[in-house]
């Protein structure tokens, strides 16, 4: 027995041989012909593992007395795994499990995927214990299709340690079984069915009358990052308000802007870019009070003292929230806590903690965030796990902090779609608002490939039933942004640009229009926003406004006649 290591590649065949005794030959990646995707999930410890998702999926045991499917032995040795056959290229796989610990009391713990011993990619995380059961769930997506693969489990360090699993499951959908997923979550979490009843001052019913309904603002929130490139250009502003109802200033707010030296406060250009979104109704964000990369920290503020940062740091939330009280309707209050320590690495663990009770304070009515990447983009980050960033969530509640947002920054290379919905199914266990923040993709991808990557992280988020809203990081300045342009200098659509407009015309009702019925009445669905309805009957014309709101019911509306 080896004293240190983990699962090797070459343990394949050592562990088929055992699979194929135990579990009564391979597991084969066939879709199955139904099946809804399970959105269920779980952060908190449990006593006893529960049942495998879907059954098991194509993780199928053989022996039928242990349902379960427990599986131990030490990362020294043999890790928990599973061998499977004949994967498929673009098959969404969602991966889950339980997972629990002996010879250490917790340890992250990543599922690693192994396809025709052609390396290792890790499809998902869990922050094991040892006095409990914790629940992993993750996924991907191949780019071929393979003969053999096999996915276990690793301690993140490396160092020995008992692993059991249990309820493991590996459920594959086909591209068009979640594409069927986001589209009917849409429908019931983005789009509301309408009744216009259309009756004379008698109350009689008016058959025929002409109905015609249009939407003119849309619920949910999807902007864009700007900068100050966008002060004093008016077509770049009439470009952004056609598209969007939501947008977060770039660097504008960030302290080494608004206090490049001690005492030197410039609010000049975050005012006039507040002013433009409020002339436009559109909602905005504020980004950020403070941000724990020392990169990103102004050079004054590096060198002072423990005694002199605090004070500096209280001017800086007093200033800040003071001025905007009431204007911005979040506010990221410690960027990037899982990544960077800077402020708490000077004032203590309880650094955050105070941040968040000052704003609250300055301005209640602004709901506070986390803010962090690498969450769902990649999992391979140990610092900003799912696990990671909610226990940080937690902790930060439990020690008093109303912290109400969870904000995912999603600067993703190649996204894995079916990893990125796991992670929002853990975060949406939490009840609090999720948003993206700063969607890009890498520009290291050329623009087409770049386009085809935004489409889907776009529609994953957008379908997602615990996603509130998503900001795109593409404030525009002459010499590009930072890795992704919706459009070039002159305003022209880039690939990016194409998809976003095809989006947000999609996710529009637009105009809709037909006859009353028998009834007197007519129906649509549409997504929720607020519309103005137009009737007509001979000639009498009326028009009335009204709004779609979340709601499994059919709104009703009376427009008399």
């Amino acid at each position: 027995m080896r004293s240190r290591g983990s699962f090797a590649l070459g343990h394949a065949v050592v562990f088929l041989a055992w699979l194929m005794v135990h579990c009564g030959g391979g597991l084969v990646g066939a879709v199955p012909p139904d099946g809804w995707y399970d959105y269920t999930a779980h952060t908190d410890c449990r006593g006893r593992p529960e049942p495998a998702q879907y059954n098991g999926g194509i993780l199928k045991y053989g022996n039928g007395d242990d349902p379960n499917g427990y599986k131990t032995t030490e990362t020294g040795v043999l890790s928990p795994a599973f061998v499977v056959y004949n994967l498929n290229k673009s098959t969404m796989y969602t991966f889950s499990g339980w997972v629990k610990l002996e010879g250490s009391p917790s340890a992250l713990i990543t599922a690693r995927l192994a396809p025709d011993n052609s390396g290792t990619r890790c499809i998902g995380t869990v922050l094991a214990r040892s006095d409990c059961w914790a629940f992993l769930k993750g996924g991907f997506v191949l780019d071929w299709p393979t003969q053999t693969s096999v996915i276990f489990f690793q301690n993140a360090d490396r160092t020995p340690m008992k692993i059991t699993t249990a309820s493991a499951s590996l459920q594959p959908f086909t591209t068009d079984q979640w594409s069927m997923h986001q589209k009917d979550t849409i429908r019931k979490r983005r789009k509301r069915m309408a009744t216009i009843h259309v009756a004379d001052p008698h109350g009689t019913r008016v058959v025929g009358a002409s109905v015609s309904v249009e939407q003119t603002s849309k619920d949910f929130p999807l902007g864009s990052a700007i900068a100050s490139t966008i002060l004093g250009n008016d077509a770049y502003q009439k470009w952004f308000v056609e598209r969007f109802n939501a947008a977060v200033f770039e660097d504008e707010l960030k302290w080494y802007s608004t206090e490049p030296a001690s005492g030197l406060l410039r609010f000049d250009v975050p005012d006039q870019m507040l002013a433009f979104v409020r002339s436009h109704r559109v909602m905005v964000r504020g980004h950020n009070i403070f941000w724990e990369n020392q990169d990103a920290t102004p050079r004054w503020v590096k060198g002072l003292s423990p005694e002199d940062l605090r004070s500096a740091v209280n001017t800086r939330i007093q200033s800040l929230m003071t001025r905007y009280r009431g204007e911005f309707a979040h506010w990221d209050v410690n960027n990037e806590m899982l990544h960077f320590n800077f402020y708490e690495q000077r004032l203590g663990a309880n650094a955050t903690m105070e941040f968040f009770s000052v704003a609250q304070d300055a301005d209640p009515l602004a709901t506070l965030f986390m803010n962090e990447y690498n969450v769902v983009e990649t999992c391979d980050d140990a610092s900003s796990t799912v696990d990671a960033y909610v226990a940080r969530l937690k902790d930060l509640r439990a020690g008093g902090a109303v912290l109400e947002g969870i904000g995912l920054e999603g600067h993703f290379s190649r996204p894995n779609i079916p990893y990125m919905r796991a992670v929002l199914d853990k975060l949406a266990t939490l009840n609090l608002p999720i948003w993206f923040t700063e969607i890009d993709i890498n520009n290291k991808f050329d623009a087409q490939t770049q386009a085809v990557y935004l489409e889907q992280v776009l529609r994953e988020a957008y379908a997602h039933p615990a996603v509130s809203g998503v900001m795109l990081w593409t404030a525009l300045h002459e010499g590009g942004c930072y890795q992704m342009c919706l459009t070039d200098w002159n305003l022209k659509n880039l690939p990016v640009g194409d998809v976003v407009d095809r989006l947000l015309q999609e996710w529009q009702t637009g105009q809709v229009a037909g006859p009353t019925d028998a009834h007197g009445a007519y129906s649509f669905s549409g997504y929720l926003g607020e519309y103005v309805v137009t009737v007509n009957a001979g000639n009498t014309s009326k028009q009335a406004t009204f709004s779609l709101s979340p709601g499994d019911e059919t709104r009703h509306i009376t427009v008399q006649i």
